[in-house]
């Protein structure tokens, strides 16, 4: 997939003087069964451990973490990823136990296979670099799904680790788009999908 080196980032030298912004990210969201079971997973954990973060945004695989973007240049993102969805293919997500950045995140453990870690280092190269997005990924990409976080007390945590790190959970399916996500200032919503349209591949 190329990059798109005419694209120009709005942010470029004026970051500051842009005041209308929102957030956003991208992921990868699953079938409509497994965001239903992995929502009832974020509610069980509210209710058991008082912790209600990862209920302001759906079930998803982050591919780019939140960042800001002006609302004039919102048509140029949009662009960037219509052309790179044109030429990404549909991915699978393989769903298999839980696992935990201590001591705030438990996450539901998404395998890193080749197709998955392409599609993100693809995502990177084509729209987050030739964008100027802020460098927030700091860490290598490790797919995962979150079911607690942020306001999970270190308490709560050892307490939820210890009864899910001995959970099953299995899951699978193909995914056909690309989400961008925008904050609505309460919670994280759908903003836009892009279907991928590569069909070049073993999706079914």
């Amino acid at each position: 997939m190329a990059s798109h080196p005419h694209l120009r980032s709005p942010l470029d030298g004026r970051g500051a003087a842009l005041m209308n912004q929102r957030q956003y990210f991208m992921a990868l969201l699953p079938n409509a069964k497994i965001q239903a079971d992995v929502t009832c997973l974020k509610q069980y954990c509210c209710d058991r451990y008082q912790t209600q973060a990862a209920l302001r945004s759906p079930p998803h695989v982050t591919l780019y973490p939140p960042f800001w973007w002006p609302d004039a240049a919102v048509a140029d993102l949009e662009q960037a990823l219509e052309t790179f969805s044109c030429q990404a293919a549909p991915v699978e997500l393989i769903f298999d136990g839980f696992a935990a950045f201590a001591p705030r995140v438990i996450y539901i453990h998404v395998a890193p296979t080749p197709a998955l870690k392409d599609l993100q280092a693809q995502l990177i190269k084509a729209v987050v670099k030739p964008l100027k997005l802020p460098p927030t990924q700091r860490h290598p990409f490790t797919p995962h799904m979150t079911i607690a976080f942020r306001d999970l007390t270190k308490e709560n945590f050892r307490h939820a680790w210890a009864e899910f790190q001995k959970k099953p959970f299995a899951a699978r399916c193909w995914v056909s788009h690309l989400t961008l996500l925008v904050h609505n200032g309460r919670r994280w919503q759908v903003y836009r999908e892009f279907l991928l349209r590569n069909l070049a591949s073993d999706a079914p």
